[in-house]
């Protein structure tokens, strides 16, 4: 019988599969064409599961060989560094590789020496017209970096305002976000208004920026929040699994109050403490193996339920 570690590592595969199949690995099952990719955070989540399928380690490699000039190494780099251990030695690995077989220089944060690998020039070229692949549309027009993501970022909200705080997540510094909104606000971009001690910027061209760049897709999560919960989830599930049930109540309550502000973030509750410990980690189990089965169906927890109403 499979444990929980098994079976939400099955669903992060084939989460991850799909959404690479999406950017045309030679992969089997296409179920994210709405499913927002975000390629900096699906490198380093297919890093760290690439003990349980070598294979998808190799595709994946072969596509970041030939088309690595879409990712953002300052992007790659600030994630990666700020997620820390869990990703630091996977990540290096497959960086150090992909260095090793193609012309990519991307930074290492673990000292780590290049698998044997040679690609194997299936993955086709991707269809950025695709809904999916709205990042990589951003990135063809206006380059590969903060200046993208950022409109990338605005695009994905639903707020109609923002300070410059509440756009670090996307991955680059506070004062380079904020020299590109000032020039955004120059371009006729963005407002600015000031209220209180801060400034407060709305988009004025959404729509006409969305009539180039549509499709949007269907699904656009918090894909900074959603690898951080996923990565700590797998983590403190696949510690614990074997501990007693005092011990393992212990960890996932501490768990679940840490990580409770991204959760809050992508708009999903973890289930309540329960004085039965059995009945709470049971709870526990199904709520992380519906989140992962959804996510690997193709849709955003929430937006599952709206789908099946």
């Amino acid at each position: 019988m499979q444990t929980l570690s098994q079976k939400l590592e099955r669903n992060l595969i084939d989460f991850v599969w799909s959404l690479w199949t999406e950017l045309g690995v030679a992969g089997v099952i296409r179920k994210h064409q709405q499913f927002l990719i975000m390629p900096e955070e699906l490198v380093l989540l297919t890093s760290v599961l690439t003990k349980s399928d070598p294979r998808l380690r190799d595709e994946a490699l072969d596509w970041c060989s030939k088309y690595h000039h879409f990712i953002s190494i300052s992007r790659l780099r600030t994630i990666a560094n700020e997620i820390g251990i869990l990703v630091s030695e996977p990540y290096s690995l497959f960086a150090a590789t992909l260095n090793s077989v193609s012309t990519a220089h991307w930074p290492l944060t673990a000292s780590v020496s290049p698998l044997k690998f040679v690609p194997s020039g299936k993955t086709k070229s991707p269809q950025f017209e695709n809904p999916a692949l709205l990042t990589f549309r951003l990135r063809s027009l206006f380059g590969v970096g903060a200046r993208a993501d950022m409109l990338l970022f605005f695009l994905t909200q639903k707020k109609n305002s923002f300070a410059i705080a509440d756009t670090v997540e996307i991955g680059y510094t506070k004062r380079n976000l904020a020299d590109i909104l000032e020039n955004f606000v120059r371009a006729g971009f963005f407002t600015v208004s000031p209220v209180r001690n801060q400034k407060r910027y709305y988009f004025a061209k959404q729509d006409q920026l969305i009539k180039i760049v549509h499709p949007l897709p269907t699904h656009m999560p918090s894909w900074r929040n959603l690898l951080e919960v996923i990565l700590q989830l797998r983590s403190c599930i696949q510690q614990m699994e074997n501990k007693s049930e005092g011990v393992r109540i212990v960890e996932l309550h501490n768990l679940l109050q840490a990580i409770e502000p991204l959760l809050q973030k992508l708009h999903l509750r973890a289930p309540p403490l329960q004085t039965d410990f059995s009945a709470y980690w049971d709870s526990f189990a199904n709520w992380v193996l519906e989140l992962s089965a959804s996510l690997a169906s193709g849709f955003l927890p929430q937006q599952l339920g709206a789908q099946n109403a």
